[in-house]
């Protein structure tokens, strides 16, 4: 699929304009609002506004809504990626310009919270990567993404990252964690897992994102995982129980993902004195083996 010579000649002139060249470039790295943009640039909102637009006239980048913010951002794939991704590999690596708006941009996200500094989150990482040494992550799909810390930490695995939630707040967070990661791949948008504006085996992942044992109807909400994965896919499901509540819950998990006859793999935890995260694999290959917890 390409483009014709008026169209590349087109995005080749919006991408030419230093500003435009810019936001390009901030846009490559997650989906920002006007408002950030306009923080990091130091410009005003509609001169900003206006490069913005003649941008996504020139398809190099697209817009949508979620709530009363509107994002900007390169497109995943198509035409549109490869020629954005063609300009902006022509900047030096170390370009000053680029680098201190990217540092401007973290700044204006917000400071880098300190994931690593927490020894059980550190584990339940290592844990969720882990699972994936001999599995290929593909396509991935988080359902409950939360504050899109399970999307982050496999997004660099991934060939494309969809994260979803209910909660307007929580998709703010994904967004602002997955932008600050530099993660081009991903994109958060609103959804209900009961009912998901996918096609069917659209992924090769699904993560349930902290969703099944608190869900009212978990039932639905396997199934819906699995009308949305390929075959050969598989289902990775992350819990966090209070603690003392381990040995149920993975009871209550296994058991879920049975009635629909999805096996699951060894459930694997990391605990400390509050709780315990749940981490599991689940496919048709998966014996229905079962770790203590």
């Amino acid at each position: 699929m390409s483009w014709p010579f008026d169209t590349v000649q087109t995005a080749l002139r919006a991408a030419a304009d230093p500003t435009r060249l810019r936001l390009l470039s901030l846009c490559a790295a997650g989906e920002q609002t006007v408002g950030d943009l306009v923080d990091v640039l130091g410009q005003s909102q509609p001169r900003v506004s206006r490069h913005l637009k003649i941008l996504c006239d020139a398809g190099l980048l697209e817009r949508f809504r979620d709530g009363q913010f509107v994002y900007f951002r390169v497109p995943m794939a198509g035409p549109a990626h490869a020629v954005a991704a063609a300009i902006l590999g022509l900047i030096n690596d170390r370009d000053d310009v680029i680098d201190t708006d990217n540092e401007s941009l973290d700044r204006v996200l917000g400071a880098r919270q300190a994931d690593d500094a927490d020894p059980l989150l550190r584990r339940f990482n290592r844990l969720v990567l882990d699972v994936f040494l001999s599995h290929p992550v593909g396509d991935l799909l988080d359902i409950g993404v939360g504050n899109g810390a399970v999307l982050k930490l496999l997004a660099g695995r991934a060939k494309s990252a969809f994260g979803v939630d209910i909660d307007l707040q929580s998709r703010r967070e994904a967004r602002r964690a997955v932008a600050r990661a530099s993660l081009a791949n991903c994109t958060v948008r609103p959804g209900d897992m009961y009912a998901l504006d996918f096609d069917d085996a659209r992924f090769d992942t699904v993560v349930l994102d902290c969703v099944l044992l608190d869900a009212a109807e978990p039932e639905r909400v396997v199934a819906e995982a699995l009308r949305l994965l390929r075959p050969g896919g598989h289902l990775l499901v992350t819990e966090y129980v209070a603690i003392g509540h381990g040995a149920a819950a993975t009871e209550r998990l296994i058991a879920t993902l049975a009635d629909h006859g999805v096996r699951c793999g060894p459930v694997r935890h990391a605990t400390d004195a509050q709780g315990r995260h749940l981490v599991a694999l689940a496919g048709p290959e998966h014996n229905n083996e079962r770790v203590s917890a």
